[in-house]
């Protein structure tokens, strides 16, 4: 969610969230929510960050996604009836306010602005889900990087790209860190792009990524 009307939407909607939410707070590395679990509500994070977790039949940890401070999940599923379809987990100490499906669809009646934002919170996750798909279907690590770059160059409209990390990256591309990171090092041999540090990249070529 917008961190603007974030806070104009805490302001305006205090009795329904009372009436229909509760904030949790979770320690670093505790699971909040786990896929024995029924999605049964929107979630927003008031402090902190969460990731998104799947686990290999040997234990270890897959990251699909972080989720930082203002940002929400569950949209997509409340009304389904499914459960979460990956292990939410603080990745540092967090608090999250959570709304029960009765107080979304109250918002929905009582703040038509809530209901736009909430359409458009699923279109761009539904949006932004297709594209890594279409990058996911290239065999090539160095094409999926590619493609990927030029998805962050539609989004952020500048040449100099930000990211949260190269593990991110490897994550949503379906690499490890080491590949994504020896093929971002080819890229700027090839004087494709220009490391700035270790968030930013610069786009030389832009004709590859339009």
């Amino acid at each position: 969610m917008q961190s603007k009307f974030f806070q104009k939407f805490l302001i305006e909607n205090k009795n329904i969230l009372e009436k229909y939410g509760k904030i949790i707070e979770v320690k670093r590395n505790d699971i909040l929510h786990s896929t024995t679990e029924e999605l049964k509500q929107v979630s927003i994070i008031l402090k902190g960050k969460l990731k998104v977790v799947k686990y290999t039949s040997e234990g270890y940890e897959q990251v699909l996604k972080y989720l930082n401070k203002n940002e929400s999940f569950g949209e997509g599923l409340i009304f389904s009836g499914e459960n979460y379809p990956s292990y939410i987990v603080a990745e540092e100490d967090s608090k999250v306010l959570e709304i029960s499906r009765e107080g979304v669809l109250e918002l929905f009646r009582e703040n038509e602005d809530f209901l736009v934002l909430y359409l458009n919170e699923i279109s761009k996750k539904l949006l932004n889900l297709s594209n890594i798909v279409d990058i996911l279907i290239i065999k090539s690590i160095k094409e999926r990087l590619i493609r990927y770059f030029a998805l962050l160059y539609k989004q952020q409209k500048s040449e100099i790209i930000y990211f949260k990390s190269k593990q991110q990256i490897a994550n949503e591309i379906g690499s490890v860190r080491e590949v994504v990171s020896r093929k971002i090092k080819e890229l700027i041999d090839e004087n494709i792009i220009e490391e700035i540090d270790k968030n930013h990249i610069k786009l030389i070529n832009l004709k590859i990524f339009e």
